[in-house]
């Protein structure tokens, strides 16, 4: 599946045009990024990078430019999803003869999660646990702070430990930092207030999307998707258990897959690319996991089979085999979700391991004379 049937318009400008003028855009289009061409070479400024700049007064385009990766039309939905994923990036430039003709956008990517049979994992599996937070009261200089230290672009507002709204850096970016930038400013007469001293909650939405840990992240997706949010709040009550974003998604099938020197195969995959592509992640996580308190492995196998009882639905067992230099572990397990069931596995694997070198310790310890 290539990334041209998503290809979405995206904001092109001038490397000098003023970045109070690209904001100015990018509020208009509810954008988070813009993309410019240098020589040979692709731009983007986000809202995160314009969050750095404490005054746009004066400011071009060039000034705050990241250079990035540009793909072409027929690359794989997955690499773009990785690249997104590796550079934290919303959107990717999709370029033609050194044109820029359009961007793929990650909501392109949460909508095949949506669709494909990755949907019925719930929402705590991919969520970000116990994000952090900030109080009311706070000031809007403090919530800035921390998004740009912590490199995110979300912070639940809460109260009394509860949940009342949520500051975003587009907030920030769009509802205050805009007017730095305006002709007051320049002239040198800013207002009396200035807008960072806002309190968080003059800024922030007390409309917050919100979803159970039980979640299917189908539904997740929906809703961020109808309602154009870019993070859903996993919450019981009031009371923040996570956060997903459209990062999570992305992150679901294109981690970056650490190296590992033993030869993995893998029998039986599903055929939606999605969830084997969070499968093989899964099992390769699994198999370094285990690496480094099991003796060197050798091999490592896993066998997929697949029915559907109902017609529909289908059910997975995986049957996993490690050889290690010093003896072999076999473990098999069985459920609706594929990904799920390589960290049940996981921790299965890890449990036996633990209880035989507790075995052998006690069997090989001696009992001292009083």
């Amino acid at each position: 599946m290539t990334v041209e049937k998503f290809i979405s318009e995206g904001i092109i400008v001038d490397p000098f045009m003023p970045i109070s003028k690209a904001v100015g855009l990018m509020r208009e289009r509810n954008a988070y990024e813009v993309f410019t061409y240098i020589g040979d070479k692709v731009g983007t400024v986000t809202v995160r990078d314009i969050l750095r700049v404490k005054n746009l007064a004066g400011i071009k385009v060039e000034s705050l430019l990241n250079f990035i990766p540009k793909i072409s039309a027929d690359t794989n939905l997955l690499q773009a999803a990785k690249i997104m994923s590796e550079y934290r990036l919303r959107s990717l430039p999709i370029v033609k003869k050194n044109e820029i003709i359009g961007k793929i956008d990650i909501k392109a990517i949460v909508s095949n999660v949506k669709d494909s049979a990755l949907g019925k994992i719930g929402a705590s599996k991919i969520m970000t646990p116990t994000p952090t937070t900030i109080s009311v009261g706070e000031k809007s200089s403090k919530a800035r702070e921390i998004i740009l230290r912590r490199k995110f672009d979300h912070l639940p507002v809460v109260k009394d430990k509860r949940l009342v709204g949520i500051i975003t850096s587009t907030h920030i970016v769009f509802n205050l930092m805009a007017d730095l930038g305006s002709e007051k400013y320049k002239m040198g007469v800013p207002s009396i207030i200035n807008p960072f001293d806002y309190p968080v909650e003059a800024v922030m939405s007390t409309h917050t999307l919100r979803c159970y840990p039980q979640s299917p992240i189908r539904e997740v997706a929906k809703n961020m998707l109808e309602q154009d949010s870019s993070y859903c709040l996993v919450t019981v009550d009031d009371e923040i258990h996570g956060i997903i974003t459209y990062r999570d998604f992305a992150s679901l099938i294109s981690a970056e897959r650490d190296r590992i020197e033993a030869p993995i195969y893998m029998i039986g995959l599903p055929e939606d690319p999605f969830e084997a592509e969070a499968a093989k992640i899964k099992f390769i996580r699994l198999i370094n996991s285990l690496s480094k308190f099991l003796p060197p492995i050798m091999e490592a196998r896993s066998i997929v089979k697949s029915s559907s009882p109902d017609g529909q639905r289908r059910r997975y067992e995986v049957t996993v085999n490690i050889r290690t230099s010093g003896k072999s572990y076999n473990y098999s397990s069985e459920g609706w979700d594929l990904p799920i069931i390589y960290d049940e596995i996981s921790r299965a694997i890890k449990k036996m391991a633990t209880v035989k070198k507790e075995i052998k310790r006690k069997k090989h310890g001696r009992i001292l004379p009083e």
